[in-house]
């Protein structure tokens, strides 16, 4: 639980930035009395570095539950590599439809990548934890199969659209129902789990929270 109260903080803390540039900007284009590129592209970059930072805390607190730190570290990479070439896209405006094509497809891999991660985080029971976590996965990667495809191949036909739908809807589906059974999973009271210290103290596994332990009868 301690992971997701510092997304939480995080997300409050972004939010907050957010919110005062949003009021600097309003109050500048109130005495300034015109919202000009240069403003836009402020508030654009604010929202781009807000996602690939929550994208890349959320990436890296997954590393918790995977044998090794690398496919956690790779997801942050991943992060920060779509926001550079957004950023520069914003900045420089390149003309290249080869760069556009690059953005399209570093976004839309960031997120087929973190959203497969994600699932490491989620405790389920028997079957479910077997079949559907697997399911999930391979919707949100057939998903981004689809749309790289039709990045590259630059082809949106009725067919491509349909598929495109119906893989939304089963990755949306999949998702939500993850959440759910994980959320049914947790037991209603934390269990305290200690891990001894060489100095005597213990350790809280969850929140790495200090314990001094004594004898109740003494």
């Amino acid at each position: 639980m301690h992971h997701i109260r510092q997304i939480r903080r995080y997300l409050r803390q972004s939010l907050i930035l957010l919110i005062a540039l949003a009021a600097l900007l309003a109050i500048y284009v109130l005495i300034t009395g015109e919202l000009g590129w240069l403003e836009i592209k402020s508030l654009l970059s604010a929202f781009i570095g807000f996602a690939a930072g929550l994208n890349g805390l959320a990436c890296a607190l997954c590393r918790h539950q995977l044998r090794r730190h690398w496919p956690a570290w790779l997801g942050v990479g991943l992060g920060s590599l779509s926001a550079l070439l957004l950023l520069i896209q914003l900045w420089a405006n390149v003309q290249s439809p080869l760069y556009w094509k690059l953005c399209g497809l570093a976004l839309t891999w960031t997120l087929t990548y973190t959203h497969s991660l994600l699932t490491v985080m989620v405790e389920l029971d028997g079957w479910r934890q077997r079949l559907l976590i697997p399911a999930t996965r391979a919707c949100g990667i057939a998903l981004g199969l689809l749309t790289s495809v039709a990045l590259l191949a630059e082809v949106y036909n009725s067919l491509l659209i349909r598929s495109f739908s119906v893989l939304a809807i089963l990755t949306g589906f999949c998702t939500l129902m993850l959440v759910l059974l994980h959320r049914r999973h947790l037991p209603l009271t934390p269990r305290l789990v200690l891990q001894p210290l060489p100095d005597g103290l213990y350790r809280d596994v969850r929140e790495g929270r200090l314990y001094k332990v004594s004898p109740a009868d003494e």
